[in-house]
């Protein structure tokens, strides 16, 4: 019986051997792509990008000068687009001023990218409300902020799916970027928002041709 249990073992050694030796083979003979092809693909943007296609809905509002603002003349240029409150004092002057650091990173600091703030709050955001906004941020005559009839610019806020200023919420706070051809391209929270990040996205889709 002895014996007849030692030979057992032995076998057993053997078996265990054979599957490790076999483990080993399937091991290193395996086909250099292991990593999902989702993992290795990387984005040319530094900031969250927009599902494939996004158009971005046109609009013709007025700015703070009464000169009229219509998004699709900037077809061919690379538009930042955002949705601000001229009696805001946190999240809204971070947003413009973080703007403002792109434009002041780009050639020319740059005066050829078209920049637009949707009021979201048209009551408030008066003429005079808009001004003193810009010119406390150093942002007159670099951003148009754009404000219209009550009709219009709730047409607006639902074609971004923009939250405005109600008794109760505050407003949506992003930052977004259409490229030449006038698709929606990246959208910056503004949590996620630095003047790094939106100058380098900035520049990646002012090479992409329109």
């Amino acid at each position: 019986m002895v014996a007849g249990s030692t030979a057992q073992r032995v076998l057993l050694v053997v078996l265990v051997g054979l599957l490790a030796a076999i483990a080993v083979v399937l091991l290193t003979d395996r086909p250099p792509q292991v990593v999902p092809a989702a993992v290795t693909t990387s984005s040319p943007f530094d900031g969250p990008t927009m599902p494939p296609g996004l158009r971005a809905t046109n609009f013709s509002l007025t700015d703070q000068n009464g000169h009229r603002v219509t998004l699709s003349h900037y077809r061919g240029q690379v538009v930042v687009l955002t949705f601000i409150h001229s009696l805001c004092h946190d999240t809204c002057p971070f947003m413009v001023e973080q703007i403002k650091g792109a434009l002041n990173d780009l050639p020319g600091n740059g005066r050829d990218v078209p920049t637009i703030g949707v009021s979201v709050q048209p009551a408030q955001d008066t003429v005079v409300n808009r001004r003193a906004f810009l010119a406390r941020h150093d942002m007159t005559g670099r951003l148009e902020f754009v404000n219209g009839p009550p009709a219009a610019m709730r047409r607006v806020w639902h074609a971004y799916a923009i939250q405005p200023v109600t008794p109760t919420v505050d407003h949506s706070t992003f930052v977004l970027l259409i490229d030449k051809r006038g698709i929606e391209r990246v959208g910056f929270a503004a949590d996620q928002l630095t003047p790094e990040d939106l100058a380098h996205d900035i520049q990646v889709l002012q090479r992409q041709p329109a």
